[in-house]
C-alpha cells in the first residue's frame, strides 16, 4: 500500500491511496472462499457449490465486500502509521474495484490541531477585589425599590422626564391633518418615536406641562409613517396632556423590608451583603478563569478544522434564533440578523473549541479524567436542584446526547482548578 498525503486547507488533509492488485486478488479469493463455504445453492449441498457459479450469482457482493475491506483496512493502518486524528466523517472518492488491477482512491478529512503547549503551571494572576462597600448595598436596594415601583396618576403637578403621559396625539403636514389618534400612551424620554417618528427634544417640549394642557413639536416624518406619501416630509405634532402617570418608589424602611420577607430594614441588608458576597467571589473566581483561558489562548496558535467550526456555528446559530422566536421576535426581523448573528457565534465557537482542545491537551499531559461515580453524583445534585429524580435526569441527557458535553466540562473545570491551584495570583 501506498499513501500519499498533501495538505487542502488548515486542519484538511487530502490521503491518496494506491493499493496494488496483488492485495485486491487476494482479498478477492478470500472472500470467495468465505461464500462457497458457506452458501446454499439448488442442488448442492452447502459448501458444495462449483466456485463459478458461486462467482457468478454474488460477483457483485463478493467484490462489494472486498472494497468494503481492503478500503476500510487501508484507511484504518494509514491513520495509524502517519498518527492522524480525524475530526467528523471522511469523505471518501469514487472508488473503482477492478480484480487483476491496482486499487486507486482519494480520501479528505479534516484532523484535530497539532500544537506545543506553552507554560501552564504558575501563571500570573490578578484577583478583582469582592470586598462589599455600603454604596452596594445602597444599589442593591435601590434596585429592589425600582422592581416594586407603580406608576400612579399625578393628580396635580406638571410632566417631568421618565413620566407616562395618556394623550390625544394629532399630525399635521402644512394645513392637512394626516394622523389623529386619541388615548396615545407616551414615556417622556428623548427619542422616543411617536406616529411612528422618534422625537428627538421630547422632554424639552413637554417639562412642565400640565393635564388639560397642548404643546406642539416640529417633526420630519420617519420612513415608517403610515401613510407612505408624507414620508420624510416636515410636520406639526401637537400632543394634548390627558393624564400625568409617574413611578411611586417605596421608601426602602422596615415595612418594605417586610414585604420581602425580612424582619426589618438592617435584617435585609444583612442578607443583601450575604448575596453580594456570594455574586462578588463568583464573579472573581469566573474573572480569573478567562484569565487563564486569555493566557493559554494567547500563546498557544493554531488552526482549527473549518468544517468543524461552521458545523458548531450552524448549531449555535439555529439555537439563538429559535431563542429568538419563543421570546416573541417575528421571524422576518429574526432573517435581518442572521448574518451578524452568525459572525458573532462565529468568534464565540472559534474561542470555546480552542479552549476546549488546550483543556483536553492539559488534562492528557496532566493524566486528568473524570470517573462514573463523579458523574453520577454531578447527576444527582443536578436532580435535587430542579426537585427531580436522578433517573429521569440521566434519561433526559442520554436522550439529548449531553452526557458527554457533562463529563468534557467535569474535566475541564478539573483542569480549571489544578491551574488555579499552581498560580500566582495577586490579590
Amino acid at each position: 500500500m501506498n499513501v500519499t498525503i498533501t495538505e487542502a486547507g488548515p486542519c484538511k488533509k487530502v490521503l491518496k491511496f494506491e493499493i496494488p492488485k496483488e492485495t485486491i486478488e487476494s482479498e478477492f479469493e478470500k472472500k470467495t472462499a468465505e461464500v462457497c463455504d458457506t452458501v446454499e445453492l439448488p442442488g448442492f449441498r452447502k459448501g458444495r457449490a462449483p466456485r463459478k457459479l458461486v462467482e457468478k450469482r454474488f460477483g457483485t457482493q463478493i467484490k462489494d465486500d472486498v472494497k468494503q475491506s481492503v478500503v476500510g483496512d487501508c484507511y484504518q493502518k494509514a491513520l495509524e502509521e502517519h498518527k492522524l486524528n480525524p475530526v467528523g466523517n471522511p469523505q471518501f472518492g469514487e472508488i473503482k474495484l477492478e480484480v487483476g488491477q491496482p486499487l486507486n482512491f482519494d480520501v479528505t478529512l479534516e484532523v484535530w490541531p497539532t500544537f506545543e503547549l506553552g507554560q501552564y503551571k504558575g501563571l500570573k494572576l490578578k484577583k478583582k477585589p469582592s470586598n462589599i462597600t455600603e454604596e452596594d448595598i445602597g444599589k442593591a436596594l435601590q434596585g429592589m425599590s425600582l422592581r416594586k415601583a407603580q406608576l400612579t396618576v399625578v393628580q396635580d403637578g406638571s410632566v417631568k422626564k421618565g413620566d407616562h403621559i395618556i394623550c390625544d396625539c394629532k399630525v399635521k403636514v402644512g394645513s392637512s391633518v394626516v394622523l389623529e389618534d386619541d388615548d396615545v400612551e407616551i414615556l417622556v424620554e428623548n427619542g422616543v418615536a411617536v406616529a411612528n417618528t422618534p422625537v428627538p427634544d421630547l422632554v424639552t417640549k413637554l417639562e412642565g406641562i400640565k393635564s388639560g394642557k397642548e404643546c406642539e413639536v416640529e417633526i420630519k416624518l420617519s420612513d415608517n409613517f403610515a401613510k407612505e406619501e408624507f414620508r420624510g416630509k416636515d410636520a406639526e405634532l401637537k400632543l394634548t396632556v390627558k393624564e400625568i402617570k409617574r413611578l411611586a418608589v417605596p421608601e426602602v424602611d422596615d415595612n418594605f423590608a417586610k414585604t420581602l420577607g425580612s424582619e426589618s430594614l438592617e435584617d435585609l441588608k444583612s442578607n443583601v451583603r450575604k448575596r453580594i458576597e456570594i455574586d462578588k467571589k463568583n464573579w472573581a473566581e469566573d474573572d480569573l478563569r478567562n484569565q487563564i483561558l486569555d493566557i493559554l489562548l494567547d500563546q498557544t496558535k493554531f488552526d482549527l478544522p473549518q468544517d468543524f467550526v461552521n458545523y458548531h456555528t450552524e448549531q449555535r446559530v439555529y439555537k439563538h434564533q429559535l431563542d429568538l422566536l419563543k421570546r416573541g421576535m417575528p421571524l422576518e426581523e429574526i432573517q435581518k440578523q442572521t448574518e451578524n448573528i452568525k459572525n458573532a457565534s462565529v468568534e464565540s465557537v472559534m474561542r470555546e473549541l480552542k479552549a476546549s482542545i488546550v483543556m483536553d491537551n492539559i488534562a492528557e499531559k496532566e493524566k486528568i479524567f473524570v470517573t462514573e461515580n463523579e458523574v453520577e453524583q454531578r447527576i444527582a445534585d443536578i436532580a435535587r436542584a430542579y426537585n427531580t429524580d436522578m433517573a429521569r435526569v440521566r434519561k433526559q441527557l442520554e436522550r439529548q446526547g449531553s452526557l458527554s458535553y457533562l463529563r468534557n466540562e467535569m474535566r475541564e473545570n478539573k483542569v480549571i482548578n489544578l491551574l488555579l491551584k499552581e498560580a500566582k495570583i495577586e490579590e
